[in-house]
């Protein structure tokens, strides 16, 4: 259980530093942008920013890149990533389908109440279902639009 903590502490710190790096320097979202998240169920997409990158920068901590292995989430090409109102794309992999995913994991975050309920949510399902068969994840995938 000590462990589990260690790692819960770490992945809900790890998140919180990417969500103001994101909040400080992303860009907001254009109208189609705010309208494509609002048909996902987000509440408040004006307080989106989105960061593009060359690659998530999950390799960066030992931690949470072990967990990710772990749980399946390097088995491919990771192309977004989102932390509340604050997600990470990956340029050249812009599109409605990936935007719409991760507008659908805002709305979570905002039904969750806080970064860090929905990280320990989150967390513990791909602990238990593995990545792929997270029920937030499941639940993403059935907003993307085409």
């Amino acid at each position: 259980m000590d462990n589990y903590q260690n790692v819960r502490t770490a992945v809900i710190r790890w998140a919180q530093g990417h969500y103001r790096a994101i909040q400080d320097s992303g860009t907001e979202l254009s109208d189609a942008g705010v309208d494509l998240a609002r048909s996902v169920g987000v509440l408040e997409p004006t307080h989106i920013r989105v960061m593009l990158v060359d690659q998530v920068p999950i390799m960066e901590d030992p931690v949470i890149s072990s967990l990710a292995k772990s749980v399946g989430m390097l088995n491919g090409t990771i192309m977004g990533m989102t932390f509340g109102h604050s997600i990470y794309i990956v340029r050249g992999f812009e599109s409605a389908r990936l935007y719409s995913h991760e507008f659908r994991h805002v709305y979570q975050y905002e039904t969750f109440g806080s970064l860090e309920a929905f990280m320990e949510e989150y967390l513990h399902q791909v602990l238990t279902f593995g990545y792929s068969k997270a029920p937030l994840e499941l639940d993403a995938k059935e907003f993307e639009i085409e």
